[in-house]
């Protein structure tokens, strides 16, 4: 499956850079705000947003905090707060989406991020396309990472390091060992990981690729989690001008249209391969980077933002205002009888999501 997108931005909005008001003001919920300070009781943003930015290093700051900031900045009436508005649009990631708050005075749309499937909302966006099931679910690609600092173009074809940008428990054992570590140093390679430092510092590791000649990413996970994934390591890739060593993931495979998008690899040995492969062919290496490059503009922050822009405006917007025509006794009485039903879904997902990670076999990836 190949992935698609349809812009739904005009070409005049696009090159102002604004996107034309929404109808309604939109809140993006976030639990922990009092963490960002700059921007309790704040009708605009500082005049330098990377100190905010830097911060966003989880999946809930990612998608609640960016997303408001990134909108924001276009133009949008988007406002940020800890709690739900009641009789208002809220958007709230999933892991901070809770039973007790009653979402269901709200039109509550969940951003589900890489866990269970949230069931006490009205929509909710998926950050793998495996996820969209119901009318009410829609793939939305996670924002590409801020300010990154791309592979230097004068570092030409040479392939001296190879980069894991993630944290170590989701990089596949056998690419930890030792042995592979070897192996890269034998061809004159050496193996960048995640350094140990604390987590506010690790936003700095993220963004540089200034050094980075190629990238390498393959999980050992249960099956299901594979559905979960986002396939941001890939297009982070493509921004920084690197070619991608990948396990066999759907989420890769679907944006997937040549053999120069990436390698797929299954093995240390399949790594050490390919990497001999683009050591000894400067032209492929040159190919696959031009080409990510040129990829890369699909996934730009301000493709992104029209994406949201087009979900908000074709989807949210009308979900809203059919739901503010409800009658009352729904109102009043049909919206918490719906959330109890709701609710008992939701903890079955819960448990159906804990007890398929517990006992599904760990696999490289989904055939």
């Amino acid at each position: 499956m190949t992935i698609t997108y349809s812009r739904v931005l005009d070409s005049g909005s696009e090159q102002s850079g604004f996107f034309e008001p929404l109808p309604y003001p939109i809140y993006f919920v976030h639990t922990k705000l009092s963490q960002w300070p700059e921007l309790i009781g704040n009708k605009d943003l500082p005049n330098d947003v990377f100190p905010i930015l830097k911060r966003c290093v989880g999946g809930s700051d990612i998608w609640a905090i960016q997303t408001y900031i990134f909108l924001k900045q276009r133009g949008l009436d988007v406002r940020i707060t800890s709690k739900f508005i009641p009789g208002q649009i809220c958007i709230i990631p999933s892991y901070d989406l809770a039973v007790k708050s009653l979402p269901f005075n709200s039109y509550t749309v969940a951003c589900r991020l890489d866990a269970a499937r949230p069931e006490i909302c009205e929509q909710q966006t998926v950050l793998n396309h495996l996820c969209a099931q119901k009318p009410t679910d829609h793939f939305l690609m996670q924002w590409p990472q801020t300010y990154l600092h791309p592979r230097d173009r004068s570092r030409g074809s040479q392939l001296e390091t190879l980069a894991f940008k993630g944290t170590l428990n989701n990089l596949a054992e056998p690419f930890q060992d030792a042995s592979f570590h070897e192996q890269l140093q034998e061809i004159g390679i050496t193996f960048q990981v995640v350094p140990d430092i604390a987590k506010e510092f690790l936003y700095d590791y993220w963004r540089d690729y200034s050094t980075v000649d190629a990238v390498l990413a393959i999980r050992l996970m249960a099956e299901n989690d594979f559905k979960l994934k986002p396939p941001i390591k890939l297009i982070n890739s493509w921004l920084a001008g690197c070619p991608a060593l990948l396990g066999p993931e759907p989420t890769f495979r679907a944006l997937r249209k040549s053999e120069l998008d990436y390698i797929e690899i299954r093995s240390p040995k399949d790594a050490i391969a390919a990497l001999r492969k683009l050591k000894e062919n400067p032209g492929l290496y040159r190919a696959m980077v031009e080409n990510g490059l040129e990829r890369a503009e699909e996934f730009t922050q301000d493709r992104i933002a029209m994406d949201w822009y087009g979900y908000l405006k074709n989807f949210v917007i009308p979900g809203y205002e059919q739901w503010k025509q409800q009658s009352l006794p729904a109102k009043v009485l049909g919206r918490p009888v719906k959330f109890v039903s709701r609710m008992m879904r939701h903890k079955q997902e819960l448990k159906n999501y804990l007890t398929q990670r517990e006992h599904s076999r760990k696999v490289y990836g989904l055939d």
